[in-house]
Protein backbone atom coordinates (compact mmCIF):
# COMPACT_ATOMS: atom_id res chain seq x y z
CA UNK A 1 0.00 0.00 0.00
CA UNK A 2 2.83 2.35 0.83
CA UNK A 3 4.52 1.46 -2.49
CA UNK A 4 1.34 2.31 -4.41
CA UNK A 5 0.99 5.62 -2.56
CA UNK A 6 4.65 6.48 -3.24
CA UNK A 7 4.21 5.65 -6.97
CA UNK A 8 1.07 7.80 -7.25
CA UNK A 9 2.85 10.68 -5.53
CA UNK A 10 5.80 10.46 -7.91
CA UNK A 11 3.49 10.39 -10.92
CA UNK A 12 1.62 13.43 -9.62
CA UNK A 13 4.85 15.33 -9.09
CA UNK A 14 6.01 14.41 -12.59
CA UNK A 15 2.77 15.68 -14.13
CA UNK A 16 3.01 18.89 -12.09
CA UNK A 17 6.62 19.33 -13.20
CA UNK A 18 5.70 18.91 -16.87
CA UNK A 19 2.87 21.45 -16.47
CA UNK A 20 5.15 23.93 -14.76
CA UNK A 21 7.85 23.51 -17.39
CA UNK A 22 5.30 24.01 -20.20
CA UNK A 23 3.88 27.11 -18.52
CA UNK A 24 7.37 28.43 -17.87
CA UNK A 25 8.26 27.95 -21.51
CA UNK A 26 5.09 29.83 -22.49
CA UNK A 27 6.03 32.62 -20.12
CA UNK A 28 9.26 33.04 -22.01
CA UNK A 29 7.51 33.20 -25.38
CA UNK A 30 6.14 36.34 -26.95
CA UNK A 31 2.38 36.91 -27.00
CA UNK A 32 1.65 35.24 -30.35
CA UNK A 33 3.69 32.15 -29.49
CA UNK A 34 2.00 31.88 -26.10
CA UNK A 35 -1.41 32.13 -27.76
CA UNK A 36 -0.50 29.37 -30.17
CA UNK A 37 0.65 27.20 -27.26
CA UNK A 38 -2.64 27.87 -25.46
CA UNK A 39 -4.57 27.03 -28.63
CA UNK A 40 -2.78 23.70 -29.05
CA UNK A 41 -3.30 22.88 -25.37
CA UNK A 42 -7.01 23.63 -25.71
CA UNK A 43 -7.38 21.42 -28.77
CA UNK A 44 -5.53 18.61 -27.01
CA UNK A 45 -7.78 18.87 -23.97
CA UNK A 46 -5.01 20.14 -21.67
CA UNK A 47 -7.32 22.68 -20.09
CA UNK A 48 -5.26 23.44 -16.99
CA UNK A 49 -2.28 24.29 -19.18
CA UNK A 50 -4.39 26.50 -21.49
CA UNK A 51 -5.95 28.25 -18.50
CA UNK A 52 -2.55 28.96 -16.95
CA UNK A 53 -1.27 30.57 -20.16
CA UNK A 54 -4.43 32.60 -20.75
CA UNK A 55 -4.42 33.75 -17.14
CA UNK A 56 -0.99 35.30 -17.69
CA UNK A 57 -2.01 36.92 -20.98
CA UNK A 58 -5.22 38.55 -19.70
CA UNK A 59 -4.55 42.25 -19.36
CA UNK A 60 -1.13 41.87 -20.93
CA UNK A 61 0.06 44.01 -23.81
CA UNK A 62 2.02 41.08 -25.24
CA UNK A 63 -0.95 39.40 -26.94
CA UNK A 64 -4.02 40.42 -28.93
CA UNK A 65 -6.75 40.89 -26.27
CA UNK A 66 -9.44 39.76 -28.72
CA UNK A 67 -7.62 36.46 -29.30
CA UNK A 68 -7.30 36.03 -25.55
CA UNK A 69 -11.03 36.64 -25.12
CA UNK A 70 -11.87 34.15 -27.86
CA UNK A 71 -9.71 31.38 -26.41
CA UNK A 72 -11.05 32.17 -22.93
CA UNK A 73 -14.58 31.70 -24.24
CA UNK A 74 -13.69 28.50 -26.08
CA UNK A 75 -12.00 27.09 -22.96
CA UNK A 76 -15.05 27.91 -20.82
CA UNK A 77 -17.38 26.34 -23.41
CA UNK A 78 -15.24 23.18 -23.57
CA UNK A 79 -15.45 22.87 -19.77
CA UNK A 80 -19.22 23.41 -19.73
CA UNK A 81 -18.97 26.84 -18.08
CA UNK A 82 -21.48 28.46 -20.44
CA UNK A 83 -22.02 31.60 -18.33
CA UNK A 84 -18.32 32.46 -18.55
CA UNK A 85 -18.25 31.57 -22.25
CA UNK A 86 -21.23 33.85 -22.93
CA UNK A 87 -19.57 36.73 -21.09
CA UNK A 88 -16.31 36.34 -23.06
CA UNK A 89 -17.98 36.03 -26.47
CA UNK A 90 -20.27 39.00 -25.78
CA UNK A 91 -17.34 41.19 -24.76
CA UNK A 92 -15.60 40.17 -27.97
CA UNK A 93 -18.64 40.91 -30.16
CA UNK A 94 -19.03 44.30 -28.50
CA UNK A 95 -15.70 45.21 -30.08
CA UNK A 96 -15.97 43.19 -33.32
CA UNK A 97 -19.62 42.45 -34.18
CA UNK A 98 -18.55 41.26 -37.66
CA UNK A 99 -16.82 38.10 -36.37
CA UNK A 100 -19.16 35.34 -37.54
CA UNK A 101 -17.35 32.49 -35.76
CA UNK A 102 -17.65 34.29 -32.44
CA UNK A 103 -21.34 34.99 -33.06
CA UNK A 104 -21.95 31.30 -33.76
CA UNK A 105 -20.08 30.24 -30.63
CA UNK A 106 -22.07 32.75 -28.57
CA UNK A 107 -25.34 31.48 -30.05
CA UNK A 108 -24.42 27.89 -29.20
CA UNK A 109 -23.49 28.80 -25.62
CA UNK A 110 -26.76 30.72 -25.20
CA UNK A 111 -28.67 27.76 -26.61
CA UNK A 112 -27.04 25.37 -24.14
CA UNK A 113 -27.83 27.81 -21.31
CA UNK A 114 -31.51 27.88 -22.34
CA UNK A 115 -31.45 31.57 -23.35
CA UNK A 116 -33.40 30.92 -26.54
CA UNK A 117 -34.38 34.51 -27.36
CA UNK A 118 -30.80 35.85 -27.57
CA UNK A 119 -29.62 32.57 -29.15
CA UNK A 120 -32.16 32.93 -31.94
CA UNK A 121 -31.07 36.53 -32.53
CA UNK A 122 -27.42 35.57 -32.99
CA UNK A 123 -28.15 32.49 -35.11
CA UNK A 124 -30.25 34.63 -37.45
CA UNK A 125 -27.55 37.31 -37.55
CA UNK A 126 -24.99 34.66 -38.50
CA UNK A 127 -27.17 33.60 -41.43
CA UNK A 128 -26.53 37.06 -42.86
CA UNK A 129 -23.03 35.86 -43.72
CA UNK A 130 -22.40 33.45 -46.56
CA UNK A 131 -21.87 30.38 -44.42
CA UNK A 132 -20.72 27.02 -45.79
CA UNK A 133 -23.72 24.85 -46.63
CA UNK A 134 -23.09 22.39 -43.81
CA UNK A 135 -22.83 25.20 -41.23
CA UNK A 136 -25.95 26.87 -42.60
CA UNK A 137 -27.92 23.63 -42.29
CA UNK A 138 -26.70 23.25 -38.73
CA UNK A 139 -27.83 26.79 -37.85
CA UNK A 140 -31.26 26.07 -39.28
CA UNK A 141 -31.51 22.95 -37.11
CA UNK A 142 -30.71 25.05 -34.04
CA UNK A 143 -33.42 27.56 -35.02
CA UNK A 144 -35.94 24.76 -35.48
CA UNK A 145 -35.11 23.36 -32.04
CA UNK A 146 -35.56 26.82 -30.52
CA UNK A 147 -38.98 27.19 -32.15
CA UNK A 148 -40.04 23.79 -30.86
CA UNK A 149 -38.77 24.07 -27.29
CA UNK A 150 -39.37 27.77 -26.56
CA UNK A 151 -42.51 27.65 -24.42
CA UNK A 152 -42.54 31.10 -22.84
CA UNK A 153 -41.25 34.64 -23.28
CA UNK A 154 -41.36 37.90 -21.37
CA UNK A 155 -40.46 41.43 -22.44
CA UNK A 156 -40.30 44.20 -19.85
CA UNK A 157 -39.66 47.89 -20.39
CA UNK A 158 -39.73 50.98 -18.19
CA UNK A 159 -38.73 54.52 -19.05
CA UNK A 160 -39.15 58.27 -18.87
CA UNK A 161 -41.06 59.82 -21.78
CA UNK A 162 -40.78 63.56 -22.53
CA UNK A 163 -43.52 64.36 -25.08
CA UNK A 164 -44.02 67.63 -26.97
CA UNK A 165 -47.70 66.97 -27.75
CA UNK A 166 -49.35 64.57 -25.34
CA UNK A 167 -52.86 65.41 -26.60
CA UNK A 168 -51.96 65.32 -30.35
CA UNK A 169 -53.38 68.83 -30.48
CA UNK A 170 -53.11 71.26 -33.37
CA UNK A 171 -50.31 73.82 -33.53
CA UNK A 172 -52.77 76.24 -35.16
CA UNK A 173 -54.19 79.07 -33.05
CA UNK A 174 -57.07 79.81 -35.43
CA UNK A 175 -59.07 77.34 -37.57
CA UNK A 176 -61.88 77.90 -40.06
CA UNK A 177 -65.23 76.26 -39.32
CA UNK A 178 -68.15 76.73 -41.72
CA UNK A 179 -66.23 79.57 -43.36
CA UNK A 180 -65.67 81.47 -40.12
CA UNK A 181 -62.41 81.80 -38.11
CA UNK A 182 -62.36 80.39 -34.59
CA UNK A 183 -59.59 80.71 -32.00
CA UNK A 184 -58.63 77.39 -30.41
CA UNK A 185 -58.59 77.16 -26.64
CA UNK A 186 -55.33 76.28 -24.91
CA UNK A 187 -56.68 72.77 -24.17
CA UNK A 188 -57.30 72.12 -27.88
CA UNK A 189 -53.79 73.20 -28.84
CA UNK A 190 -50.73 71.02 -28.41
CA UNK A 191 -49.55 70.49 -24.84
CA UNK A 192 -46.24 69.08 -23.68
CA UNK A 193 -45.53 66.85 -20.71
CA UNK A 194 -43.20 64.28 -19.20
CA UNK A 195 -44.56 60.84 -18.46
CA UNK A 196 -43.52 57.37 -17.40
CA UNK A 197 -43.91 54.39 -19.70
CA UNK A 198 -44.28 50.78 -18.59
CA UNK A 199 -44.62 47.87 -21.01
CA UNK A 200 -45.10 44.15 -20.42
CA UNK A 201 -45.60 41.43 -23.02
CA UNK A 202 -45.50 37.71 -22.36
CA UNK A 203 -46.46 34.32 -23.80
CA UNK A 204 -46.85 30.84 -22.33
CA UNK A 205 -47.44 27.65 -24.29
CA UNK A 206 -48.10 23.97 -23.61
CA UNK A 207 -47.45 21.14 -26.06
CA UNK A 208 -50.42 19.40 -27.61
CA UNK A 209 -48.41 16.94 -29.72
CA UNK A 210 -47.88 16.57 -33.48
CA UNK A 211 -46.23 20.00 -33.79
CA UNK A 212 -49.20 21.74 -32.17
CA UNK A 213 -49.27 23.78 -28.98
CA UNK A 214 -51.74 25.93 -27.07
CA UNK A 215 -50.36 29.41 -26.46
CA UNK A 216 -51.64 32.19 -24.28
CA UNK A 217 -50.44 35.79 -24.55
CA UNK A 218 -50.94 39.07 -22.75
CA UNK A 219 -49.61 42.61 -22.86
CA UNK A 220 -49.84 45.91 -21.03
CA UNK A 221 -48.74 49.33 -22.25
CA UNK A 222 -49.22 52.29 -19.91
CA UNK A 223 -48.22 55.94 -20.10
CA UNK A 224 -48.64 58.10 -17.01
CA UNK A 225 -48.40 61.90 -17.07
CA UNK A 226 -48.56 64.54 -14.38
CA UNK A 227 -51.91 65.58 -15.89
CA UNK A 228 -53.89 62.35 -15.47
CA UNK A 229 -56.35 63.37 -18.20
CA UNK A 230 -53.79 62.12 -20.71
CA UNK A 231 -52.88 58.84 -19.03
CA UNK A 232 -53.19 56.01 -21.54
CA UNK A 233 -53.31 52.25 -20.93
CA UNK A 234 -53.93 49.31 -23.30
CA UNK A 235 -54.49 45.73 -22.08
CA UNK A 236 -54.69 42.64 -24.32
CA UNK A 237 -54.99 38.92 -23.62
CA UNK A 238 -55.80 35.84 -25.67
CA UNK A 239 -55.22 32.11 -26.10
CA UNK A 240 -55.29 29.78 -29.09
CA UNK A 241 -53.64 26.93 -31.03
CA UNK A 242 -50.30 27.33 -32.78
CA UNK A 243 -48.44 25.09 -35.24
CA UNK A 244 -44.64 24.93 -35.33
CA UNK A 245 -42.65 23.40 -38.18
CA UNK A 246 -39.10 23.36 -39.48
CA UNK A 247 -38.97 26.82 -41.04
CA UNK A 248 -41.65 28.75 -39.21
CA UNK A 249 -44.72 28.90 -37.02
CA UNK A 250 -48.30 30.12 -37.30
CA UNK A 251 -51.21 30.49 -34.92
CA UNK A 252 -54.72 31.81 -34.47
CA UNK A 253 -56.29 33.03 -31.25
CA UNK A 254 -59.37 34.85 -29.99
CA UNK A 255 -58.54 37.76 -27.69
CA UNK A 256 -59.98 40.65 -25.73
CA UNK A 257 -58.65 44.17 -25.20
CA UNK A 258 -59.42 47.31 -23.25
CA UNK A 259 -58.10 50.84 -23.55
CA UNK A 260 -58.35 53.42 -20.79
CA UNK A 261 -57.69 57.07 -21.53
CA UNK A 262 -57.60 59.53 -18.65
CA UNK A 263 -58.20 56.43 -16.46
CA UNK A 264 -61.70 56.04 -17.93
CA UNK A 265 -62.66 53.25 -20.30
CA UNK A 266 -62.19 54.52 -23.86
CA UNK A 267 -63.05 51.27 -25.65
CA UNK A 268 -63.36 47.52 -25.25
CA UNK A 269 -63.01 44.91 -27.95
CA UNK A 270 -63.07 41.22 -28.68
CA UNK A 271 -61.55 39.73 -31.79
CA UNK A 272 -59.51 37.13 -33.58
CA UNK A 273 -55.80 37.28 -34.43
CA UNK A 274 -53.73 35.17 -36.82
CA UNK A 275 -49.97 35.64 -37.09
CA UNK A 276 -46.83 33.79 -38.08
CA UNK A 277 -43.25 33.90 -39.26
CA UNK A 278 -41.38 32.00 -41.95
CA UNK A 279 -37.77 31.59 -42.99
CA UNK A 280 -37.47 32.04 -46.76
CA UNK A 281 -34.02 30.83 -47.69
CA UNK A 282 -30.92 31.59 -45.65
CA UNK A 283 -31.18 35.38 -45.45
CA UNK A 284 -34.88 36.20 -45.87
CA UNK A 285 -37.47 36.20 -43.08
CA UNK A 286 -41.17 36.89 -43.58
CA UNK A 287 -43.75 37.80 -40.94
CA UNK A 288 -47.41 38.63 -41.03
CA UNK A 289 -50.45 39.29 -38.85
CA UNK A 290 -54.18 39.76 -39.39
CA UNK A 291 -56.66 40.99 -36.78
CA UNK A 292 -60.39 41.56 -36.68
CA UNK A 293 -61.96 43.31 -33.67
CA UNK A 294 -65.45 44.37 -32.68
CA UNK A 295 -65.17 47.62 -30.72
CA UNK A 296 -67.48 49.15 -28.13
CA UNK A 297 -67.00 52.79 -27.03
CA UNK A 298 -69.05 53.50 -23.87
CA UNK A 299 -68.77 57.29 -24.24
CA UNK A 300 -68.99 57.46 -28.04
CA UNK A 301 -71.35 54.77 -29.35
CA UNK A 302 -71.11 56.24 -32.85
CA UNK A 303 -67.59 54.79 -33.03
CA UNK A 304 -68.75 51.23 -32.29
CA UNK A 305 -68.11 48.73 -35.06
CA UNK A 306 -65.68 46.29 -36.61
CA UNK A 307 -62.01 46.99 -37.36
CA UNK A 308 -59.81 44.95 -39.69
CA UNK A 309 -56.01 45.33 -39.60
CA UNK A 310 -53.24 43.45 -41.34
CA UNK A 311 -49.46 43.60 -41.66
CA UNK A 312 -46.94 41.85 -43.90
CA UNK A 313 -43.18 42.32 -43.60
CA UNK A 314 -40.05 41.00 -45.25
CA UNK A 315 -36.69 41.16 -43.49
CA UNK A 316 -33.34 40.72 -45.21
CA UNK A 317 -30.33 39.62 -43.16
CA UNK A 318 -27.89 41.83 -45.02
CA UNK A 319 -24.72 40.67 -43.27
CA UNK A 320 -23.75 39.43 -39.78
CA UNK A 321 -24.25 42.87 -38.23
CA UNK A 322 -27.22 44.40 -40.06
CA UNK A 323 -30.66 43.75 -41.50
CA UNK A 324 -33.34 45.72 -43.33
CA UNK A 325 -37.13 45.53 -43.13
CA UNK A 326 -39.87 46.44 -45.60
CA UNK A 327 -43.50 46.25 -44.53
CA UNK A 328 -47.04 47.24 -45.42
CA UNK A 329 -50.05 47.54 -43.14
CA UNK A 330 -53.73 48.12 -43.93
CA UNK A 331 -56.54 49.28 -41.66
CA UNK A 332 -60.31 49.49 -42.12
CA UNK A 333 -62.69 50.93 -39.50
CA UNK A 334 -66.42 50.29 -40.14
CA UNK A 335 -67.78 52.52 -37.39
CA UNK A 336 -71.51 52.96 -36.92
CA UNK A 337 -71.38 56.64 -37.94
CA UNK A 338 -69.85 57.52 -41.29
CA UNK A 339 -67.83 60.40 -39.86
CA UNK A 340 -65.63 57.86 -38.02
CA UNK A 341 -65.28 55.32 -40.84
CA UNK A 342 -61.82 55.27 -42.35
CA UNK A 343 -59.29 53.35 -44.40
CA UNK A 344 -55.52 53.60 -44.02
CA UNK A 345 -52.47 52.14 -45.73
CA UNK A 346 -48.99 52.42 -44.24
CA UNK A 347 -45.53 51.67 -45.60
CA UNK A 348 -42.58 50.93 -43.31
CA UNK A 349 -38.84 50.70 -43.93
CA UNK A 350 -36.26 49.93 -41.27
CA UNK A 351 -32.53 49.37 -40.80
CA UNK A 352 -30.97 47.57 -37.82
CA UNK A 353 -27.25 47.29 -37.03
CA UNK A 354 -24.79 46.26 -34.33
CA UNK A 355 -21.79 48.60 -34.08
CA UNK A 356 -18.47 48.43 -32.30
CA UNK A 357 -18.41 49.64 -28.72
CA UNK A 358 -21.52 47.66 -27.76
CA UNK A 359 -23.95 50.01 -29.54
CA UNK A 360 -26.93 48.85 -31.61
CA UNK A 361 -29.19 51.09 -33.69
CA UNK A 362 -32.66 50.75 -35.17
CA UNK A 363 -33.95 53.36 -37.63
CA UNK A 364 -37.47 53.14 -39.05
CA UNK A 365 -39.77 55.36 -41.07
CA UNK A 366 -43.49 54.86 -41.74
CA UNK A 367 -45.74 56.80 -44.09
CA UNK A 368 -49.50 56.24 -43.72
CA UNK A 369 -52.37 57.63 -45.79
CA UNK A 370 -55.85 57.76 -44.22
CA UNK A 371 -59.16 58.56 -45.90
CA UNK A 372 -62.31 59.24 -43.89
CA UNK A 373 -65.53 58.10 -45.50
CA UNK A 374 -68.01 60.55 -44.07
CA UNK A 375 -68.34 64.28 -44.57
CA UNK A 376 -66.97 66.12 -41.53
CA UNK A 377 -70.06 68.02 -40.31
CA UNK A 378 -68.33 71.03 -38.75
CA UNK A 379 -66.20 71.70 -41.82
CA UNK A 380 -68.39 70.58 -44.70
CA UNK A 381 -65.58 68.63 -46.35
CA UNK A 382 -63.94 65.24 -46.39
CA UNK A 383 -60.86 64.54 -44.33
CA UNK A 384 -57.65 63.02 -45.71
CA UNK A 385 -54.48 62.64 -43.62
CA UNK A 386 -50.86 61.77 -44.27
CA UNK A 387 -48.90 60.73 -41.18
CA UNK A 388 -45.10 60.44 -41.35
CA UNK A 389 -43.39 58.78 -38.39
CA UNK A 390 -39.69 58.20 -38.06
CA UNK A 391 -37.82 56.76 -35.12
CA UNK A 392 -34.20 56.19 -34.13
CA UNK A 393 -33.30 53.88 -31.23
CA UNK A 394 -29.82 53.49 -29.71
CA UNK A 395 -29.20 50.57 -27.36
CA UNK A 396 -26.06 50.00 -25.28
CA UNK A 397 -26.16 46.24 -25.43
CA UNK A 398 -23.04 45.67 -23.31
CA UNK A 399 -24.47 47.52 -20.29
CA UNK A 400 -26.47 45.19 -18.09
CA UNK A 401 -28.51 46.18 -15.05
CA UNK A 402 -30.06 43.03 -13.58
CA UNK A 403 -30.77 41.79 -17.10
CA UNK A 404 -31.91 45.18 -18.46
CA UNK A 405 -30.10 47.21 -21.13
CA UNK A 406 -30.50 51.00 -21.52
CA UNK A 407 -31.83 52.57 -24.69
CA UNK A 408 -32.57 56.03 -26.04
CA UNK A 409 -35.23 56.53 -28.70
CA UNK A 410 -36.33 59.66 -30.53
CA UNK A 411 -39.62 59.62 -32.46
CA UNK A 412 -41.14 62.28 -34.67
CA UNK A 413 -44.78 62.31 -35.82
CA UNK A 414 -46.02 64.78 -38.42
CA UNK A 415 -49.64 64.63 -39.53
CA UNK A 416 -50.74 66.68 -42.53
CA UNK A 417 -54.51 66.88 -42.87
CA UNK A 418 -56.91 68.40 -45.38
CA UNK A 419 -58.56 69.96 -42.30
CA UNK A 420 -56.15 72.16 -40.34
CA UNK A 421 -57.63 71.26 -36.96
CA UNK A 422 -56.31 67.69 -37.29
CA UNK A 423 -52.78 68.61 -38.37
CA UNK A 424 -50.15 68.18 -35.66
CA UNK A 425 -46.48 67.63 -34.93
CA UNK A 426 -45.15 65.55 -32.08
CA UNK A 427 -41.72 64.71 -30.64
CA UNK A 428 -41.21 61.88 -28.18
CA UNK A 429 -37.96 61.02 -26.41
CA UNK A 430 -37.84 57.79 -24.44
CA UNK A 431 -35.03 56.92 -22.01
CA UNK A 432 -35.69 53.34 -20.99
CA UNK A 433 -34.45 50.05 -19.61
CA UNK A 434 -35.51 46.96 -21.52
CA UNK A 435 -35.16 43.29 -20.69
CA UNK A 436 -36.09 40.17 -22.65
CA UNK A 437 -36.35 36.81 -20.90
Amino acid sequence: MKSFSRTATLRGCACLLVLCLTAARALGEDGSEALETARRALLAGHWAQADAILGRLRGSVEADPLEVLFLTGMLAAAQGRDAQAIEAFRRLLDQRPDLVRVRLELARALFRAGEDGPARHHFERALGARLPEAVEDNVRRYLEQIRRRRMWSLDVGVGILPDSNINTGSNQQVVTIAGLPFALSSEAREQSGVGMLVSLAGTRAVNMGLNWRLRGFGSLLRRDYADSRFDDMILRAGVGPRRVWGKGEMGIAPFVSERRFGNDVFNRASGLRADGGWQLGARWLAEGALEWQQFEHPQQPGRDGGVLWGFAGLRRLWDPVSSVLLGIDCYRDDAREAVYRQEATGWTAGHFRDWRGGVSTAATVRVAFTQFEGLQPLFGEYRNDRLVTWSVVLTKRDWDFLGFSPSLSVTRHENDSSIDLYAFQRWQVLVALHGRL
